[in-house]
């Protein structure tokens, strides 16, 4: 056997997960001084059932923990678990702590008590000390032993305490044993002295006892007689009832059929005011729409009043609109007309232009040899001239730029208005984005408030329902193992786990009451609350034979098949004050075993206090009866009664328990209503969420549109202002052309006059001067028509945009022209509709008034109907009147023969009535009363002396043959405390024998030479000898351990721990550095003995020794990664070293 793999999670330092494979041979864990290595050791122990503080090294279960650390969180749960193999054969054993469940433990999946795990470790051999732990603190307490603890270790070894254990015992048995016979020899004296001192009492006794038999015969006469005169009374009142009940059916028939009619009747009257009901609904409807038809109404009005006044508005814009476009067509006009004349004196001035340069050319053949100072001041001219006409080239161009310009600034102006527009548009729907996105918003926040507070319920309920879990267990556990006897237990719990083919079910378990009923019961019931109700004999056969097989004590079964259930005595009034009721009404009980409750429980009367069950006894009540403070009063006339301290009982519990087992279920239920409320939630948060995002984007593309508006707006405006500086500019320029121009022309002016001064070119200077002229009025006049159809070719463009904005107003106008129409037209459709509502109105209000006067019918029929109703219903009364007396006769006769019957039937068993002849009634009571005055003459006498002489005799007999059986089992004791002592000794000088030469071969080899034993302090003592350690190391002299060296012992000690494992069998052991305080020659020794014993049993050692370390199959490495955090690094030994 060993052990396969070790599983941590949240263990002490061990923070998160940790597998650890270990060798079936020899592993080593190594790691620094607070690294957590030793907290290995403390889990084993922990998952094979230790829980002790100190060998945990802990202070609380908590502790036990992972505490958390800098980057893992402390855990909720600890967990630990081992994995045993052996052969083929495979086992997981579990052990989990929780603050809230406490430590649980597991085997293969299936959870355990912890003190079944004693049977499971013992399948394994880990039972008792064969799983060894040795640390430096047991390698010490070998050494501090003293020889009678050293003894009892190797007892408990070698299982020797089990001897010493069942010798203690009947050593203790044997003591009793010698007592109970002293009792019973002072007992039989002291009986056979009574037996003599009653022999004249008992003589007497026998003389009234012939009388007292005589009594009873005649007294079982006079009873049969009075129960046959009774049942012939009987009989007749049955008749009687008979009849009643006959004429009764028949009242019953007249009264049911009257019934029916008032039932007809009501029926009508609630359909009619059903209707009514649902008439008002619908007038109420009708008023309602008629309200809201009447709203529309209005609402329609005035939206008709608003188009109309939309639609004089707009006529007023049409006709503004029309006086600007008769304005630019008449301006258009007037520039068409100019276009026109200079069209026409630009024609004059090419034609005079044409003739002026006709007669220059001509003139200029004739004159082409002028002289050179003429040549040179018509060279100057021609230059004014190039000059004049370069200043009007410019002029022109600059007149066309303004035009440019003009038309460019018009154009900015357009694109300013549409971004302006644009601007407007998408700030409104801007602002309406952000308001749904501020309510989408909202919302979110709202869902996701509410999700969080039903998460948070949620996980309240969760703690809730695992507290209510806990003390749901606690219950159960409580119940089952201090409330339960001890033989009830053990069959529970063999039928949960399979062991017995049976089902048994306690009382405490099939029935629920109230809480003030509690006291009662469990004072009544008592030990018969643990019950035992079964299907047939053949399964209480099964559970007598479980229980006489394992010695586990007696326990009482009830059969269904032989339960014969009680009834309350009716004759009780329960409404009688101070009554609380009967049982079988008050308790709640599983169908299936009612039969077996009602045998137990069914004729038991619960009353308020002790005066009122007094005074129930008093009058002749004979069954039992119990209080709310749980005094009982028995059948037989015994009274209980009394108060103790003990806790709660099993009824109690059980009541508890399932009102705990309600209250989950319904936290259960308030878990699945707060899910799928969260999930709803969760949904609801997504899709609002979702709609936030969408509408975010939305907000975002239109703030972005918005932005491009802006920046159109921004290039449109620097456009126009970039226009404004260009028109400026050329109009600074033209300034400056036309000054330039003068300037030119006044010098050409100066040079025709020079030239004038020169008389033989005077024709010459007037055919210039006349070409220049016709040439200058030419180019002024073309220069004049280019400008009017500029200016014309502008407004015509503004006749065109005014023609366009009047048709889109007229259209408008059409629009509106069509809305009012449609207006008008839903204005009459809804009147119409108003109108409708107004009739329909009308008819339910007409139907309402016919209704209220089939209502004010029916009720005038009801109330004949209620009239011969309660004719009837008189009439029944008093047949039912005449039934109850007969019936109270009937039950006051029944309860006469009953409490006969209860007083006598039981001892005079009623042979029926045909063999009794009621007429010696008379005769029988006078032997009676004549017998009974015997029996007062023969004065008081103790007829109990006869059964107390019967039972001194059988008591006697009884006590003659204890003493036999007691002297037997004196002489049984005493054999098998000698069997014991040979047995025990034998086996412990056998294996002290094995111990002390493994021991001593042990010590040699880790010496190197020397001798070491194990001897008996007294061998005269078998039981109270101690061990001693006698050691001789070489080159010294034989001395005691505790007188060695340091080293010594703790070679010493050693040696005689693997001795003991050795012989012991032990299949594992774990080392906690036992090698710490070895020096490195003995260090080197002790690690080649592990190595050797690891070959027949699995060593785990924890150590600090690269000596040690070197010969383990597998080590482990543990470090503290961080404060407070272990880990675990798996090394190969191979690549180690």
């Amino acid at each position: 056997m060993y052990i396969g793999r070790i599983h941590l999670k949240g263990f002490k330092s061990f923070g998160g997960s940790h597998e650890i494979a270990l060798s079936s041979n020899f592993t080593a864990v190594v790691g620094p001084n607070g690294s957590g290595k030793s907290n290995i050791l403390d889990a084993l122990r922990w998952v094979l059932g230790d829980g002790n503080p100190s060998r945990l090294r802990i202070v609380r279960q908590g502790d036990l923990l992972f505490q958390g650390s800098i980057s893992l969180p402390p855990a909720s749960s600890s967990e630990v678990m081992v994995h045993l193999r052996e052969g083929n054969r495979v086992s997981t054993l579990r052990r989990r702590f929780t603050n809230d469940d406490g430590s649980t433990m597991f085997i293969d999946g299936r959870r355990i008590r912890l003190i079944d795990l004693d049977d499971i470790k013992r399948k394994w051999r880990l039972e008792g000390d064969r799983f060894a732990f040795i640390s430096q603190g047991e390698v010490s307490e070998v050494i501090q032993q003293r020889p009678l603890q050293r003894r009892m270790h190797l007892e408990a070894i070698f299982g020797i305490d089990l001897y010493r254990k069942q010798r203690e015992e009947a050593i203790q048995r044997l003591d009793i044993a010698t007592l109970e016979m002293q009792r019973i020899l002072t007992l039989k004296t002291e009986l056979q002295t009574r037996k003599e001192a009653i022999a004249d009492l008992v003589v007497r006794a026998l003389e009234a006892k012939g009388v007292i038999d005589q009594l009873e015969r005649e007294k079982s006469q006079l009873y049969w007689v009075k129960r046959a005169r009774s049942e012939k009374i009987l009989d007749g009142i049955r008749r009687e009832l008979s009849d009643l009940g006959a004429q009764a059916t028949a009242s019953k028939f007249w009264t049911s059929g009257w019934r029916r009619a008032l039932n007809r009747a009501e029926d009508a009257i609630n359909s009619i005011s059903e209707d009514r009901g649902s008439m008002a609904s619908t007038v109420t409807g009708l008023e309602r729409s008629l309200m809201d038809s009447r709203r529309k109404l209005f609402s329609l009005s005035t939206s008709l009043v608003g188009s109309m006044e939309r639609r004089k508005a707009l006529l007023g814009d049409i006709a503004g609109e029309k006086d600007r476009f008769a304005g630019t067509a008449k301006r258009m006009e007037d520039l068409e007309r100019d276009v026109a004349r200079a069209a026409e004196e630009e024609n004059e001035s090419s034609r005079s232009f044409n003739d002026a340069r006709g007669e220059w050319e001509q003139y200029r053949k004739r004159v082409e040899e002028r002289s050179d100072r003429i040549r040179s001041l018509r060279e100057e001219r021609a230059a004014c001239e190039a000059a004049l006409e370069s200043a009007r080239s410019r002029g022109k161009g600059l007149g066309l730029s303004i035009l440019e310009v003009l038309s460019e600034i018009s154009r900015s102006d357009e694109s300013v208005k549409d971004a302006r527009q644009d601007l407007g548009r998408l700030q409104e729907e801007i602002e309406q984005k952000r308001s749904l996105e501020e309510a989408a918003g909202n919302r979110q926040r709202d869902v996701y408030a509410a999700f969080q507070q039903a998460a948070a319920s949620l996980q309240k309920l969760s703690r809730e329902m695992s507290a209510l879990e806990g003390e749901m267990e606690t219950l159960r556990e409580t119940a089952f193992t201090r409330v339960y006897p001890a033989p009830v237990q053990h069959l529970l719990a063999a039928v949960r786990l399979g062991r017995i083919d049976a089902s048994p079910r306690p009382l405490a378990d099939v029935i629920s009451c109230p809480d003030r009923l509690v006291t009662a019961l469990e004072s009544f019931l008592g030990a018969r609350q643990f019950l035992l109700f079964v299907k047939d004999i053949d399964e209480a056969g099964r559970c007598i034979a479980h229980l006489k097989a394992r010695s586990a004590g007696r326990a009482t079964f009830l059969p269904l098949e032989s339960a014969r259930a009680r009834h309350p005595m009716r004759s009780i009034k329960e409404d009688r004050p101070g009554i609380v009721g009967w049982v079988s009404d008050l308790i709640g009980m599983e169908s299936e075993w009612k039969e077996c409750v009602l045998h137990v429980l069914g004729d038991l009367l619960i009353v308020e206090s002790f005066d009122v069950a007094r005074d129930l006894v008093r009058e002749g009540f004979r069954g039992p009866a119990v209080t709310l403070e749980g005094d009982v009063f028995q059948p037989g006339g015994t009274i209980s009664g009394g108060k103790t301290n003990k806790g709660a009982g099993a009824i109690e519990i059980r009541r508890n328990l399932q009102e705990k087992e309600k209250e989950a279920e319904r936290l259960k239920n308030e878990r699945s209503r707060l899910e799928e409320e969260i999930a709803e939630l969760e949904k609801e948060e997504r899709d609002a969420s979702e709609k936030l995002r969408i509408l975010s984007e939305e907000r975002r593309a239109l703030e972005d549109e918005r932005r491009s508006a802006e920046a159109a707006e921004a290039v449109a405006a620097r456009t126009r202002a970039l226009a404004d500086e260009r028109r400026e500019g050329i109009l600074a320029a033209l300034s400056s052309c036309g000054r330039e121009y003068l300037e030119i022309r006044s010098r050409l002016e100066e040079l025709r006059e020079s030239s004038s001064e020169e008389p033989e070119s005077s024709r010459e200077l007037e055919l210039v001067k006349s070409l220049e002229e016709s040439r200058s009025r030419a180019e002024v006049a073309a220069e004049r028509l280019e400008t009017a159809r500029r200016m014309f070719t502008m407004v015509q463009d503004e006749y065109r945009r005014s023609s366009s904005r009047l048709e889109e107003l007229e259209k408008g106008l059409e629009d509106l022209a069509l809305a009012e129409k449609s207006g008008k037209r839903g204005l009459a459709e809804e009147g119409r509709t108003y109108y409708g509502i107004w009739l329909r109105l009308q008819e339910a209000m007409s139907g309402m008034k016919d209704l209220v006067e089939g209502h004010s019918r029916t009720l005038t029929s009801r109330e004949r109907i209620l009239e011969r109703s309660a004719s009837a219903t008189a009439r029944m009364e008093s047949l039912d009147s005449r039934i109850r007396q007969a019936r109270q006769r009937l039950d006051s006769t029944e309860a006469e023969i009953a409490e006969s019957i209860d007083m006598w039937e039981e001892r005079f068993p009623y042979p029926g009535e045909e063999n009794i002849d009621t007429r010696d009634y008379d005769r029988i009571r006078r032997s009676v009363r004549e017998l009974e005055k015997s029996l007062r003459e023969i004065g008081d006498v103790d007829l109990g002396v006869l059964s107390e002489d019967a039972s001194l005799a059988e008591r006697l007999g009884f006590l003659e043959e204890q003493l036999r059986d007691v002297s037997t089992g004196i002489d049984e004791l005493r054999r098998l405390i000698e069997e014991t002592d040979r047995q025990a000794g034998t086996l412990f000088s056998t294996s002290l024998k094995e111990i002390d030469r493994k021991f001593c071969d042990l010590f040699q080899r880790l010496f190197g030479g020397g001798e070491a034993h194990l001897r008996l302090s007294d061998d005269d003592n078998l039981w109270e000898a101690g061990v001693e350690v006698i050691a001789r190391p070489p080159g010294k002299r034989p001395q005691h351990l505790a007188q060695l060296s340091g080293g010594e012992q703790s070679l010493s000690a050693i040696s005689l721990l693997f001795a003991a494992m050795e012989v012991a069998g032990v299949p594992l052991a774990v080392l906690d550095e036992v090698d710490a305080s070895l020096d490195e020659v003995n260090l080197r020794r002790f690690s080649e003995l592990a190595k050797e014993y690891s070959r027949a049993m699995q060593l785990i050692c924890m150590t600090h020794r690269r000596a040690t370390m070197e010969r383990a199959d597998l080590m482990y490495g543990v470090t503290m990664s961080e404060p407070g955090l272990s880990q675990v690094v798996g090394v190969r030994v191979e690549d180690w070293e």
